[in-house]
């Protein structure tokens, strides 16, 4: 005889990743808090299994750390020489798929970079509270729309395999900024793509992933190889 699945208890687990992700990110859970399991449970009102289950999904996104004896905590967030890497490792390998997409310019890849910029744009005004999950999100589908449209599975599973959007996200909670200029960075990206600019499309990613390095950490001396205005005056 077939068992039927046990649906709700993944819907559940699902659930409650979700809320925990969120306080993650939006800092309701600081870096290095412990996160007790017997307290979660009587919180949300489940056993500890989905708890557990859902620290342990999360602790695979790097959003949360496990020990022997102490059990899980809030992951610190990585170091600011494991940044600087990660944007010098997706302004090569985002800028080559950006080229890719200019190349073919696939219609179901640019429709998705579009919503994500609308999805963004509908988010509310500078000086009101953000959904900076929903703006991380936003973000990602944005990046993911390029890579998996560049045809190269191997490359677009190691981007996303470093969860860039997740760890960006934890610094945007902490230091509120206008999405403006990543909106004007992305519809620059995106335009480039839509004409078939692929040098100009390479050259709009670089700054993307320049300027939110600046924004992200505030470290402003530590650009190379280009000036603020040539970066600024790079053109999708």
């Amino acid at each position: 005889m077939i068992r039927k699945p046990v649906l709700a208890r993944v819907v559940l687990v699902d659930q409650v990743t979700a809320v925990l992700m969120e306080r993650i990110l939006d800092r309701d859970y600081t870096p290095g808090e412990k996160l007790n399991i017997d307290a979660l449970s009587r919180e949300f009102e489940v056993s500890s299994s989905p708890i557990r289950e859902a620290l342990t999904r999360l602790s695979t996104l790097g959003l949360v750390a496990f020990a022997s004896f102490t059990g899980f905590s809030v992951a610190p967030e990585p170091s600011r020489e494991w940044f600087e890497q990660l944007r010098d490792f997706r302004i090569l390998n985002e800028g080559w798929a950006a080229r890719r997409l200019a190349r073919s310019r696939e219609p179901a890849a640019i429709a998705r970079m579009r919503e994500s910029i609308e999805a963004m744009e509908a988010n509310p005004p500078r000086g009101q509270d953000r959904d900076y999950v929903g703006i991380s999100r936003a973000d990602e589908n944005f990046h993911n729309a390029m890579l998996e449209a560049a045809g190269n599975e191997i490359l677009s599973q190691a981007v996303k395999g470093l969860h860039p959007h997740l760890h960006h996200a934890r610094l945007f909670s902490r230091i509120p900024h206008d999405i403006a200029p990543m909106l004007d960075e992305h519809r620059a990206i995106y335009d480039a793509i839509i004409r078939g600019d692929e040098d100009g499309a390479q050259a709009a990613v670089e700054v993307h992933l320049q300027m939110s390095w600046r924004r992200y950490g505030g470290w402003h001396s530590d650009l190379p190889g280009k000036s603020q205005e040539e970066l600024s005056g790079v053109k999708g």
